[in-house]
């Protein structure tokens, strides 16, 4: 199936509550937009823990095993991966090697790591039925390309040869990402598919950036959804040009290591799952890739879902019917690859529908954000502890508030030293 276009259940003609109260928080944080991406680095990493703690999608009756791995590399250095496993599976019967998903985190190549959705990989797990490697590959703009797209392509390599010894099965091996770990996995798998590497047998990209020129590369086609969702749905075209210029130089950019998009040839990759969201900048290039890669003869199946923003999926899988039918969709999509289990979509779309009447009951009525008290650079370490507490309930509009009001007087604060300096300089404030 190549494209399914699915309705916005909450939204009735305007965004779902979830959403519109997470973009009153962005835009409230809109000042860090523009700074340098390392100082951005804390705070949203805190702000996507606290969203993986209050509005992760919790399957009853299932629980996974989880540890942390350090991969060799060729030149000595090592590759951080957090590893998920289904606990109802056996590591100890070598029939039951399970099949491996490598997991790449969004974050504009800049953000987040493979650890700051761990209640979200564990889904991945509980949902696949498959060991479920996130890996940590090196952000920019620190390591800008190609340090990040070896990291990853690494890890394929090591799974192939080593991951038997976890409990995977070297043979089964597939890619998922969302957003820039969308860009990753794909440049992985075709980087496997040009080098002979190791065969990859399905790819899961979710709103995947695949073209880092901006449809202004050779070859690239007009993509009015970067015009069209650019300037109030969480990933402005400003930020993403942030994102693009600290990862790669603009020599670079047209390189299919870089945008897929561009590859002349696509040709061998595996069977691919390519998911989209109405109100996303990136919309048109993921849907551009799915057609490129049905006209190699790629098996493709294509989803854009209506009302929905960048990165649905991995913010808001509890909270958005939408977003826990796209992550199921995903999961279900490799496992029936991987585990050769027939993935039945009206029970899962059933199921979805049946659980998105009790959430619009939650949800449905409009209640003012409480602004706490400001957060302090000093009470990172006990916050970190709070959305990392399993046993803790997280008050997530509170949390982003105090995020947000903090970051607020800093803004301010600098704007009257800038002003200041300016005045002394001789310069208009």
């Amino acid at each position: 199936m190549f494209k399914v276009q699915r309705k916005s259940k909450l939204s009735g003609g305007r965004l779902a509550l979830p959403i519109r109260m997470l973009l009153a928080a962005v835009h409230a944080g809109s000042w860090m937009t523009g700074r340098p991406l390392s100082r951005m680095r804390w705070r949203m990493g805190l702000f996507m823990k606290a969203l993986d703690v209050a509005a992760f999608l919790k399957i009853p009756g299932q629980a996974v095993d989880w540890g942390d791995l350090e991969l060799p590399t060729v030149n000595g250095r090592t590759i951080p991966v957090r590893w998920y496993r289904p606990k109802a599976v056996s590591p100890d019967a070598k029939a039951l090697l399970l099949p491996v998903i490598l997991y790449f985190h969004g974050g504009g190549f800049a953000l987040g790591d493979h650890r700051v959705r761990h209640r979200y990989n564990g889904t991945w797990a509980q949902l696949s039925g498959c060991l479920f490697l996130s890996v940590g590959y090196r952000l920019a703009p620190e390591h800008p390309y190609p340090q990040g797209a070896d990291d990853a392509y690494e890890a394929l390599l090591w799974a192939s040869r080593n991951v038997s010894q976890f409990g995977g099965d070297p043979e089964r091996l597939a890619v998922a990402g969302e957003s820039a770990g969308g860009n990753i996995a794909a440049v992985t798998a075709l980087r496997s598919v040009h080098n002979g590497g190791p065969k990859v047998k399905a790819q899961a990209l979710l709103y995947p950036a695949v073209d880092l020129t901006g449809g202004n590369g050779p070859g690239s086609t007009s993509q009015p959804s970067l015009r069209e969702n650019g300037r109030e749905y969480l990933l402005t075209l400003r930020l993403l040009h942030q994102f693009v210029d600290g990862y790669a130089e603009p020599g670079e950019r047209s390189l299919p290591d870089v945008s897929p998009l561009l590859a002349e040839e696509l040709g061998g990759l595996p069977p691919t799952l390519v998911v989209t969201a109405e109100l996303d900048p990136l919309r048109d290039q993921g849907k551009l890739y799915a057609e490129r890669l049905q006209a190699f003869g790629v098996p493709v199946e294509y989803r854009c879902y209506d009302g929905m923003i960048h990165d649905f999926t991995a913010m808001m899988p509890g909270w958005l019917p939408e977003a826990e039918h796209s992550l199921r969709l995903a999961a279900e999509f490799l496992k029936e690859r991987l585990l050769e289990v027939p993935r039945v979509e009206e029970e899962v779309r059933a199921k979805v529908e049946e659980e998105a009447a009790g959430l619009e009951r939650i949800i449905g009525e409009d209640k003012p954000m409480s602004v706490g008290r400001m957060l302090t650079e000093e009470e990172a370490a006990s916050v970190e502890r709070m959305v990392s507490d399993d046993d803790k309930p997280t008050d997530f509009v509170a949390l982003v508030a105090e995020i947000h009001v903090a970051g607020s007087r800093e803004h301010f604060d600098e704007m009257g030293r800038e002003a200041g300096e300016g005045i002394k300089d001789g310069r208009p404030g």
